[in-house]
């Protein structure tokens, strides 16, 4: 047991290092005006396509889904990957309304959500509704990421970092780096992260199914003999109910106002058509590869065990495949995972606060103050979340799920404001506030 947590916290140290010297010593990570809150914020929209992509990549691909989201797999089944399919859908929805999205954020140097509903309605009180529901909205998913993080930790180090201990230590270090360069540093770490995740994943889990099972085709016909159920969605709730969980996940992705953020990043609008297509095919890959993984993992006693006690199945199965060595390269590969979408959704509520409610109110304030009131709200939003997910609320993934219907409620008022020019704000407002 001591050689085997030696080995996965040395992967630990390594991925550490690697990540402080692309937080705090790259040159990309870098803000050159340290006093821009439109570097802050979106980098200074000269971001390239690659790295857009990733940071796109990081609200879809997070440490829940090798978690819980795998867990399912599991115990449920072909259930799961109604992921997958709304994921494409997702992407596709960027590729067609993204265009706007980043040419009015150009023209009028927006940098939220709220600018764009701000600008769109001409409504302040209905642009700070949809700050707050920004915040209140994305809270229970990054919360959620937090538990993830110290679950894993302490599963990947066999105890050796305790659970909390684990989701402290990551939320500092993301927290650290965020407030040190926003979206600058955030980028570069999302491409590492991102490139080491599919990179891995797209090998390591053909690995583990033919290492395991002999291939995909033994391990489909040893499920269709022991576990036909999860062969079917009906498994995991049914036809309906499986088609309206794609259907409002798809068009919730155009509600997250840390989307917008990531759209804005971007050089060009030929950047951004890029990025759709390519988010959507590695978004696909890597899912329907960790959920065909998971669901093999039915077959195995100390997965099936390690996935409903603690969402470590995906721990086990790694190690009987390939041992300490290659649980943790697979542990990074998580860490990695959740790192990002904590990142990404972390930054999104302190520029809201900045740009949406300490802006528009204090007409004095400079570029330079902005940035200071993003750190501080940074900090502030943090810890308030992780005092949160030290508590392990039971319900939270209820909560996290209702939130998302509520994210789903923006979609129509963001389109329809695209296309429809009697879109209004009352209209907006009500519809919003009546649909949540």
């Amino acid at each position: 047991m001591g050689s085997k947590i030696a080995i996965t916290i040395g992967f630990l140290v390594v991925y550490f290092g690697l990540m402080v010297w692309a937080a705090f010593f790259s040159k990309t990570g870098k803000m050159e005006n340290k006093g821009s809150i439109d570097e802050f914020a979106v980098g200074g929209r000269n971001f390239g396509w690659i790295i857009v992509l990733f940071t796109l990549m990081g609200l879809f691909v997070t440490a829940s889904i090798y978690a819980s989201w795998f867990t399912m797999g599991v115990t449920l089944g072909i259930f799961v990957q109604y992921l997958s399919v709304y994921s494409v859908f997702g992407f596709v929805f960027t590729y067609i309304f993204a265009k706007r999205i980043w040419v009015w954020g150009k023209e009028y140097n927006f940098l939220t959500q709220p600018d764009y509903i701000q600008k769109r309605y001409n409504s302040r009180p209905l642009s700070c509704l949809f700050g707050v529901a920004a915040i209140l909205i994305e809270a229970p998913w990054i919360i959620i990421e937090f538990a993830a993080m110290g679950v894993l930790m302490q599963a990947l180090t066999f105890g050796a970092i305790p659970y909390r201990l684990g989701m402290i230590i990551i939320v500092v270090f993301v927290m650290a780096y965020i407030m040190y360069s926003g979206m600058k540093s955030l980028a570069i770490t999302e491409l590492l992260q991102g490139a080491l995740s599919t990179v891995v994943i797209l090998a390591g889990f053909i690995f583990i199914i033919y290492k395991l099972f002999g291939g995909f085709g033994p391990m489909y016909q040893q499920l269709y003999a022991e576990f036909p159920q999860n062969l079917t969605v009906v498994n995991g709730g049914g036809y309906g109910y499986w088609s309206s969980v794609i259907i409002t996940a798809s068009l919730g992705v155009m509600g997250w106002a840390s989307f917008f953020t990531r759209i804005y990043t971007s050089k060009n609008i030929l950047d951004v058509k890029k990025v759709s297509w390519w988010s959507a095919l590695i978004a696909v890959v890597v899912t329907t590869l960790l959920f065909i993984c998971s669901m093999g993992g039915a077959l195995i006693p100390e997965v099936t065990a390690g996935a409903v006690d603690g969402d470590t199945g995906i721990f086990a199965m790694a190690e009987l495949a390939g041992g300490p060595w290659f649980l943790g390269l697979m542990g990074i590969v998580v860490i990695a995972a959740g790192m990002s979408l904590i990142s990404v959704v972390m930054n999104s509520p302190s520029i809201i606060i900045s740009e949406n409610f300490i802006k528009p109110f204090k007409k004095k304030v400079t570029s330079e103050g902005r940035v200071k009131a993003a750190r501080w709200t940074t900090l502030i939003y943090s810890l308030i979340a992780l005092a949160i997910a030290l508590c392990d609320l039971p319900n939270l993934y209820d909560i996290a799920i209702v939130a998302y219907e509520c994210i789903a409620q923006v979609v129509p008022m963001v389109v329809l404001s695209m296309y429809w020019k009697r879109s209004n704000k009352y209209g907006a407002g009500l519809g919003f506030i009546i649909g949540a």
